[in-house]
């Protein structure tokens, strides 16, 4: 069975430092990057680590002969092993993959060969002659439970402590993105001193601030009909290096707040117990900065009204599918097709 990122970053010592083949596959690159960083380090861990690291750069031209040549090669400074990578190695792996699973059954003892691939189908012999004498690593995104404790491990990493439920709003908030709660994980552990507590307050008052701004400012302007205003937020956000896929969840953690705060007032409509939007909003733990001259969540929610705050969970989970490749366009496109939705749904 494959090793997931999170199991190797967190626990590796509960993996093989030296296997002949490792196949790091999956879509997420900052968990490819990071399981690299880790697994060259164990692997090289001398000041000459250097001289024992060859790489490649993925493509159809790279010839098998020349990378096994290396991987047979001892290192001549920088200890007893090389390490032999290909990034991007797809076409590599599709070019040779026969010849890789008779590798496996004569593997060199002089080095250890690294292919990161973004898919690595488990129907294939080489697949399971790897799973037998390599190691497989499964860099894809992580489920809920790997990613929370994942960014505690990283909590820790950056000098501070972070509770679940701390831990579950900046995943609301930043989104599920490794990369991006990393970045922001160390920005807010620059706030506070060495050894605190990253409190759930802590989180509201400073996570992601800009991007929440701007991604208020985007929503407020598209649900208000102002597609011009509502596209000028999204340009500043994505010149600013902001992730189509950050962006969306900024969105979706608002969006899904209104359609959960609208569904708890029909529901207790339906019972025969009347709510106000304000009792609604406070049930559905609906949290927006405090900006001045905005709106309040509940104003929003009676401007937005029940049949326009039902259509707002279905409307979010097509944008989530095409952006994680429902869809073959642009996730730029996705994203102003998403406002450009929400403007059509104009309150009045």
């Amino acid at each position: 069975m494959p090793v997931t990122a999170v199991h190797f970053l967190l626990k590796p010592d509960e993996v093989p430092s030296a296997p002949p083949l490792v196949i790091l596959f999956g879509e997420d690159a900052y968990l490819r990057a990071e399981v690299f960083k880790l697994f060259r380090d164990r692997l090289l861990p001398g000041e000459d680590a250097e001289f024992s690291l060859v790489e490649y750069e993925g493509g159809g031209e790279i010839r098998f002969a020349d990378v096994m040549r290396e991987v047979a090669t001892p290192p001549m400074f920088g200890g007893d092993l090389r390490l032999v990578r290909i990034a991007d190695a797809d076409s590599f792996v599709s070019n040779h993959r026969d010849s890789l699973t008779d590798y496996l059954e004569k593997p060199s003892s002089a080095g250890v060969l690294l292919l990161q691939v973004r898919a690595f189908p488990s129907s294939t012999n080489l697949y399971k002659a790897a799973e037998k004498k390599g190691l497989l690593i499964d860099a894809n995104p992580p489920g809920m439970a790997e990613l929370k404790d994942w960014l505690s491990h990283r909590a820790k990493h950056h000098g501070v402590k972070c509770g679940r439920r701390a831990l579950d709003l900046l995943i609301e908030l930043v989104g599920s993105e490794t990369g991006l709660l990393d970045s922001e994980m160390a920005r807010l552990a620059l706030l506070l001193p060495p050894g605190s507590e990253l409190t759930e307050d802590f989180v509201k008052e400073n996570a992601g601030s800009w991007r929440l701004r701007k991604a208020w400012d985007m929503l407020d302007d598209a649900m208000a009909g102002n597609f011009a205003g509502a596209m000028n937020q999204l340009n500043l956000l994505l010149a600013a290096g902001e992730q189509p896929i950050g962006i969306l969840a900024q969105i979706g953690f608002t969006l899904r707040k209104y359609a959960a705060a609208t569904r708890l007032y029909l529901d207790a409509e339906r019972s025969g117990r009347r709510i106000s939007p304000e009792t609604a909003v406070r049930e559905a733990k609906f949290f927006i900065p405090k900006y001045p001259n905005k709106p309040s969540p509940a104003d929003l929610m009676k401007r937005l009204g029940r049949r326009r705050g039902l259509k707002l969970a279905e409307i979010l989970l097509q944008a989530d599918l095409d952006l994680k490749g429902g869809q073959r366009i642009e996730p730029r496109i996705i994203l102003e097709e998403l406002l450009a939705t929400l403007s059509s749904m104009k309150l009045r």
